[in-house]
């Protein structure tokens, strides 16, 4: 890296409409007034379904049912981080692929309610 110049690795999600489409009842639950949240993002998502089961946002039977996939999903989103932030992008790719598969088992789940 430069004196001025940084090079960042990063993730970041394309298209917010595809998040909300791919995952409809996870989005409401976590954000049932979604013009609050400035970014909505896979990753973001992840965060504030795991925030919404641990911080007791949602009902009680809700939280239980979510709790397994949500702890996974953070650990996952966590490590993302981590893999970004050690410049090794091909290990973060993997990992997306298994928050993804793990949204998807959340959504399964809060589709339900």
């Amino acid at each position: 890296m430069g004196r001025l110049l940084q090079v960042r690795v990063s993730a970041w999600t394309y298209s917010e409409d595809e998040v909300r489409t791919a995952w409809p009842s996870l989005w409401k639950l976590a954000w049932p007034d979604s013009n609050a949240i400035p970014k909505k993002g896979v990753m973001e998502l992840a965060d504030a379904v795991f925030d919404a089961v641990r911080a007791g946002l949602i009902p009680d039977n809700q939280a239980k049912a979510l709790k397994e996939h949500a702890d996974k999903a953070d650990e996952l989103r966590q490590s993302i981080e981590k893999a970004l932030g050690d410049w090794q992008p091909g290990e973060a790719d993997k990992l997306t692929y298994a928050l993804e598969d793990t949204m998807d088992a959340l959504e399964d789940i809060a589709a339900d309610f």
